[in-house]
């Protein structure tokens, strides 16, 4: 089992932008996968990926509410900014995920999110 409790913002997948022929995530996209990264790094602690099929669970804080008026963002696209993170760190590719839960909350802004690699 991998926990990673990550005192950050939640944020959606965002749509890869373009400008002409210049392709690139939204700022405020890159710095979650980057902040969910580091801590999904320490979480790991030195351990190899893992390489078998997997169940995520997590949980997406805020501390305002708006949790179903559509103020947050779907709960699928915080699913994917999620796996995009993870993918690499905790396991070598997000199609290893067979099983998924997730739940928007009111609290303190983080992240929380368990791996489980399932036998």
């Amino acid at each position: 089992m991998i926990r990673i409790d990550a005192p950050i913002k939640p944020v959606p997948f965002k749509r890869v932008m373009t400008s002409g022929k210049r392709r690139y995530n939204p700022a405020g996209y890159t710095e979650f996968k980057d902040e969910l990264g580091y801590f999904a790094l320490k979480a790991m602690a030195g351990r190899e990926p893992l390489t078998g099929a997997i169940k995520l669970s997590a949980e997406f804080y805020k501390n305002r509410k708006g949790i179903t008026t559509g103020q947050w963002g779907d709960v699928d696209n915080f699913l994917k900014a999620v796996m995009d993170s993870l993918t690499g760190i905790c396991y070598a590719d997000d199609g290893q995920i067979i099983q998924v839960s997730a739940m928007k909350k009111i609290g303190k802004p983080r992240v929380s999110i368990e791996l489980e690699e399932l036998k």
